[in-house]
């Protein structure tokens, strides 16, 4: 059991899991689903936030069994020392592989619409110096944080109101099922991506104050929130830009934020990219969180703050190899496919191995 400064509310948790989710992908994803769904992309919206609280409760079943044990001892607990071992590398890897590609998405939009003629690295160096003060600290700082940062979010629905035109139009949604199952569904899988945080489960479950279904309801609320959010900006991007508009603007938020100026602030749209970086850094601590708690678990070292020293370069360097569309693509889909394995199939299977152990305990007690 972790000892009560390293504790947090379900409250907290709720939070943290919202600041995950609620990351990179908030620009791209209008575009994103239309490209898969067309205008049923609302529809793969609603389906990928049913998926993952089906995900949810699966990790939390795991989790459930052994309240005292993250991802990683979870791991060597069900599958021995040695696999466990290799399986908490697997997810350290993945960590990383996913911090580094939402600095490779940071760096993208910066580049392509504030800081384009400012060098990568020194992006980079802002972006990593800036959270090293906080994901240093224990998780319950990191909460906090996150509760204070989590005002933030309704100044982005704020913003979006405030863009809405005269007139839009409902009818760009219509037919409504045209698209066809198989690519709603393909539509979900982009959305489901978009919304990756809430595996967070894994390793913040013994650290919460709290019991299993309070656990599970806070977590089941944070991706309601956000599957709601998600929805709401994939929704108005569908009635404002056309079917033929939409598949020319990768960021339909921001070019309908571009389009609106007042006397005090010309450029809505930066103020917006302001806030979402706030919001792209807290999702970066959660996952570098993530990757340093297992390699302190796998090291046995006290805290994990040391660990920032090697997956701060990884991340550094490995955000700067990517340089064109086709290799950004390309390592984005690579981090896409992984993460079905490190959140459904590894779970699973140890959830079902735990449960065979279980019942064999039990045969042998008898």
């Amino acid at each position: 059991m972790k000892n009560k400064s390293e504790t947090i509310t379900r409250f907290q948790l709720t939070y943290m899991i919202i600041q995950t989710q609620v990351g990179v992908g908030l620009l791209s994803l209008p575009y994103s689903v239309n490209q898969a769904a067309g205008s049923d992309g609302w529809i793969s919206v609603i389906i990928a936030g049913v998926i993952i609280q089906v995900l949810i409760l699966m990790l939390w079943g795991l989790g459930r069994r052994f309240p005292d044990k993250t991802i990683f001892g979870i791991a060597e607990l069900v599958a021995g020392k040695t696999i466990g071992k290799l399986i908490g590398f697997a997810y350290v890897v993945y960590g990383i592989a996913v911090c580094t590609l939402i600095l490779i998405l940071y760096l993208y939009i910066l580049q392509h619409w504030v800081l384009n003629s400012t060098p990568r690295w020194v992006l980079l160096i802002i972006m990593i110096s800036t959270c090293w003060f906080l994901v240093k600290d224990r998780v319950r700082i990191i909460a906090r944080f996150y509760m204070f940062v989590m005002v933030l979010v309704p100044f982005l629905i704020f913003f979006t109101i405030m863009a809405f035109p005269n007139v839009m139009e409902y009818r760009y949604l219509l037919p409504v099922g045209a698209s066809g199952i198989m690519s709603i569904l393909k539509g979900a899988h982009a959305v489901l991506i978009s919304m990756l945080g809430f595996e967070m489960l894994l390793l913040l479950f013994p650290y919460v104050q709290a019991n299993d279904r309070q656990i599970l309801k806070s977590v089941c609320i944070a991706s309601g929130f956000t599957t709601i959010l998600y929805l709401y900006l994939v929704f108005i991007s569908f009635v404002v830009f056309s079917p033929r508009e939409i598949k020319l603007v990768p960021e339909p938020i921001l070019y309908m934020l571009k389009a609106i100026t007042f006397q005090i602030v010309e450029r809505i749209d930066l103020l917006f990219i302001a806030i979402w970086i706030v919001v792209v850094g807290t999702s970066f601590i959660s996952y570098v969180l993530f990757a340093a708690k297992g390699m302190q678990h796998i090291l046995k070292k006290k805290n994990h703050s040391k660990m920032l020293y090697i997956i701060f370069p990884i991340a550094f360097v490995g955000s700067l190899i990517p340089q064109t569309d086709f290799q950004i693509a390309s390592f984005s889909k690579i981090v896409e496919y992984s993460s079905y394995f490190f959140i459904v199939v590894v779970p699973v299977i140890l959830l079902l191995l735990s449960m065979v152990q279980s019942k064999l305990r039990n045969r042998r007690a008898r």
